[in-house]
């Protein structure tokens, strides 16, 4: 049987541990009662816990609450582990220690000197700690889900999305949590988070993931890929990822590459843009893409997979509606239908004219009630061709081919 180890937070209790029986059934669920109270302890107590349960276990998951996922990560347990659920981690030790130390106004001087400093909050602050922290840097190499507030006082979002784009993580944000998780609507959302990564994230031959700076060149050309010769002889959308990336209605923190077995193979990302209403409002809405899969894999489950990973992302950032030009026997699957059915009309669009591959979502249910009017394209998808040419020439060359269906000539 595999087993369930819940790491509770500082001032928490192993006992918390049988509130996520529920959420794992047919899994022992255990609580590890441990005593450390800093990273050096932690891993003499940590490490020979994992290993031996190992041994015994058909396999271990990890959920790991607050400080209790800092310790879990400096005692290297992610060997003896299949996965990881975090709950508000405190993911960056030093940055929190030098917040306090600003806070309570010490400087390093000082606490070089003294060693270690009461402050009136009633935490103590500590160089032999802070230098261990700086000497001893995390590793962690397993697949892991992270659950982070809003208004978590401890992790700022920076933060915590820096180290999920490094560590290949997923990141689910609550908008108006806390970083303890106590009410009934922050554990309702608590509970469908462990049971949609149980259901979906993990069960699959592929990882969904930020998009890493380093890896900009290859994203395009895998774009490239999917797209040539498709819309039009060639194709522009490479470039258009190149510029959309600048633009500063683009959407970092969805922008989504999909891999698979160190490959990438597929990629999302959104737009900020808006809806003019009839009545004189401007109404935020998101629009998508591009959106590809490699070509080998396409008609194969993965598109669908990846759009509905990134539009559940979208929704819990608080966006509200997607607009979107597409092919609705494809994105029906996902929840879009024709934008008309909502009163939003396309830019430009003559009066009677062909709308069918004008497609909306709603988000937030009702978020588009009682709003018509004109969705705006954003500015930076009308690339300049002749720009689009120059870029391409930096990618392995390629036959442009004139083939029936294409859109543009």
């Amino acid at each position: 049987m595999k087993t369930v180890v819940y790491i509770h937070g500082m001032g928490g209790s192993a006992a918390e541990a049988g509130y996520y029986q529920a959420l794992f059934p047919g899994v022992q669920v255990v609580g590890f009662d441990y005593t450390a109270g800093t990273p050096w302890e932690a891993k003499e107590e940590f490490f020979p816990y994992f290993q031996e349960l190992s041994k015994t276990s058909e396999g271990v998951i990890l959920v790991a609450n607050s400080i209790g996922a800092y310790f879990s990560m400096c005692a290297g347990v992610d060997r003896f582990i299949e996965k990881a659920y975090f709950i508000s981690p405190i993911v960056d030790m030093e940055r929190l220690i030098l917040d306090q130390m600003s806070f309570s106004k010490v400087t390093e001087e000082e606490l070089n000197m003294r060693g270690v400093i009461h402050t009136a909050s009633g935490a103590d602050l500590s160089w032999e700690y802070l230098s261990y922290v700086r000497k001893n840097p995390i590793v962690w190499r397993t697949k892991t889900s992270i659950l982070y507030a809003a208004k978590d006082t401890f992790t700022s979002y920076a933060t915590i999305s820096s180290f999920a784009k490094k560590h290949s993580a997923f990141l689910t944000v609550m908008p108006d949590g806390e970083h303890w998780f106590h009410t009934e609507e922050q554990l309702r959302f608590l509970d469908e988070w462990i049971k949609a990564g149980e259901r979906v994230m993990y069960e699959q031959d592929y990882i969904i993931r930020s998009e890493r700076k380093e890896e900009e060149r290859e994203v395009e050309n895998l774009i490239r890929e999917s797209f040539w010769n498709v819309y039009r002889p060639g194709c522009l959308e490479h470039y258009v990822m190149h510029v959309l990336r600048k633009d500063p209605s683009f959407v970092k923190e969805l922008d989504f590459v999909m891999e698979q077995d160190g490959k990438l193979i597929g990629q999302n990302m959104f737009m900020k843009t808006k809806i003019d209403a009839d009545d004189g409002r401007e109404i935020p809405v998101l629009t998508m893409g591009p959106i590809c899969i490699a070509n080998e894999l396409k008609r194969k489950g993965y598109g669908k997979k990846l759009l509905d990973f990134s539009l559940q992302k979208a929704k819990e950032m608080g966006f509200g509606a997607v607009l979107f030009e597409g092919n609705i026997l494809f994105y029906g699957k996902s929840g879009f239908t024709y934008a008309r059915d909502f009163g939003i009309r396309y830019h430009d669009l003559p009066e009677g004219a062909d709308d069918s591959f004008f497609l909306c979502v709603e988000l937030q249910k009702g978020y588009l009630g009682g709003v018509t009017g004109v969705y705006q394209t954003p500015r930076g998808y009308y690339v300049d061709e002749t720009e689009a040419e120059e870029f391409d020439k930096a990618f392995p060359k390629k036959e442009k081919r004139k083939l029936p269906g294409q859109l543009f000539g």
